[in-house]
């Protein structure tokens, strides 16, 4: 299936107008004479019926009664007799003590509070709670026993709020409260949401970012941080718009911060080498939105770039090397992939295939490797890091490549129809296996079902049953081939079958002997 892509249009295509023949109106006569062509209309039975009227008209609709009322009456009719109302009492509210944010504010009493009416008379009520301070919003009641209150965003942070619902208040229905109920909430002053740089290495004169879970005022901020690296404290300023925007990861960050929430800024020296850095905010860090300041430090680290060095070098993901697992050599700072070229890097003896990237602070080296054999990579003293830095001089570094794993494979087809035209031979390919265990079964196509239950429950158990058919075949073969190569060994059948045509079910096995068996998982094949 193919499918073509090209842009679109917003309006289709103009095509050229297919041309429409002359025409003229055909006279009386014409018509008449064309119509006479036509064969006469012969009727058919059934054709011509009488109108089909009902036997008996539909009643005539009975007449109704007028009844004429003012609505809503002009009299109200008595309510119900209310029970005696009882004692106002509040059941819950929050938000209450130490919060993160507080979207509303909710509190709930035991007896109606407002008559059922709109939202705009219930809004010109007065309401019984008392909040200070009164941040911009909107009260509401929802029902008549539960009173929000709603700010136009949210509680502004880094502020204390006390609410009163004085003694007194009374209920729509005359519950009267006896004691006032009072409580507090706060918001929290000012908390580090990201920050940059992290880890590193990274520059000696790095754009520093810290973003709020609230907004601020960056210049107040900036006097409560304070930058240490190497025993010196270090003079900050606050960037600029064009500084911001020159570094994509500082303005990537601030894009996502939030507007006001967020600030850039630098020292006025150049940090140490390979130094651990050290950014402490606070403690009295303050917030625009409200008087709170932090009562601890919070803090983040990251280190400059230190003189190019190799680190570590190591092959595969363990302890073992076998043949064309990748090899790394890690270095102390990230490189410069627009300066790196593969022929800063020479291998010996040769490795086919070779393909040496770099990423971050990794050289990686991939080929097919052999088994058995020591590698020694020489790295020139030309490789650069990203901050201009070279290596100085070549450095050499070994890998001690082991034996492969042993592995055996097929065509993974569960039916093989061999060639017949070509040698009746079934071909295995394995890696530092010595011999093959070969058994044949001569079946017929009727034995297929019992051949599928034969796969499933050889999986199921640790003693697998015999397949179907009848033994022809139980040998051993040799594998003939050099260690940690792969081996293609052709398995004759000729003699397993008949005039050179039938059916097998081969069940095939590396012979690895009673100690090895015992230590090693044996994978089997079995095939139609």
């Amino acid at each position: 299936m193919r499918f073509h892509l090209s842009e679109g249009s917003e309006m289709p295509v103009d095509r050229d107008a297919i041309p429409v023949a002359e025409a003229r109106r055909l006279s009386a006569d014409e018509a008449q004479a064309l119509l006479d062509r036509l064969p006469e209309l012969e009727g058919e039975a059934g054709d011509v019926q009488e109108f089909r009227l009902p036997e008996e008209s539909l009643p005539a609709p009975r007449p109704g009664e007028t009844v004429e009322q003012t609505i809503p009456p002009e009299e109200a009719a008595e309510g119900p007799e209310q029970p005696p109302a009882g004692p106002l009492a509040v059941l819950r509210y929050s938000p209450e003590g130490d919060v993160p944010l507080a979207p509303y504010l909710s509190v709930t009493f035991n007896q109606p509070m407002v008559a059922l009416t709109s939202h705009e008379d219930l809004a010109a009520q007065g309401v019984p709670v008392k909040l200070s301070p009164l941040p911009e919003g909107s009260w509401r009641w929802v029902g008549t026993r539960t009173l929000m209150f709603e700010p136009t965003v949210r509680f502004p942070m880094a502020t204390e709020y006390a609410v009163e619902i004085a003694a007194g208040t009374t209920s729509a229905t005359g519950g009267v409260l006896a004691e006032p109920v009072t409580w507090t909430f706060r918001t929290p002053p000012p908390q580090i949401q990201s920050s940059y740089p992290s880890g590193g290495p990274h520059r000696r004169d790095p754009l520093v970012f810290i973003a709020f879970d609230q907004r601020i005022e960056p210049a107040a901020v900036l006097e409560t941080i304070e930058v240490r690296a190497g025993g010196t404290t270090f003079a900050l300023e606050l960037a600029h718009e064009e500084d911001v925007a020159a570094d994509e990861t500082v303005s990537r960050m601030s894009a996502r911060a939030g507007e006001g929430c967020w600030l850039t800024f630098f020292a006025t020296e150049l940090l140490p080498y390979d130094t651990t850095v050290t950014v402490n905010v606070g403690p009295g860090t303050p917030s625009a939105e409200g008087p709170r300041t932090t009562d601890a430090v919070q803090s983040f680290t990251f280190t400059t770039f230190g003189p190019l060095q190799v680190m570590e070098s190591k092959c595969g993901w363990g302890e073992d090397c076998p043949p064309m697992t990748p090899w790394y050599v890690r270095f102390s700072n990230p490189l410069d992939a627009q300066v790196f070229d593969e022929s800063m890097v020479q291998i010996k003896p040769e490795l086919p295939g070779a393909k040496v990237s770099v990423s971050g602070n990794t050289l990686t080296i991939q080929g097919r490797s052999q088994g058995r054999t020591t590698y020694r990579v020489t790295l020139g003293g030309g490789i650069t890091d990203q901050f201009g830095q070279t290596l100085g001089k070549d450095q050499t570094v070994t890998f001690r490549v082991g034996s492969a794993r042993p592995m055996m494979s097929v065509p993974p087809q569960s039916l093989v129809v061999l060639d017949p035209a070509g040698a009746a031979t079934y071909s295995v390919f394995t890696i530092n296996y010595d011999a093959l265990k070969v058994r044949a079964y001569a079946v017929e196509p009727e034995d297929w079902p019992s051949y599928q239950t034969f796969l499933q429950e050889s999986r199921r158990q640790d003693s697998p049953p015999d397949p179907p058919g009848r033994r022809v075949l139980d040998a051993k073969v040799r594998i003939e081939g050099d260690p940690d190569a792969l081996v293609e060994t052709a398995i004759d059948l000729s003699k397993s079958l008949d005039d050179g045509g039938g059916h097998l079910i081969l069940i095939i096995e590396p012979d690895l002997g009673l100690v090895r068996s015992l230590r090693e998982w044996t994978p089997v094949i079995r095939v139609w």
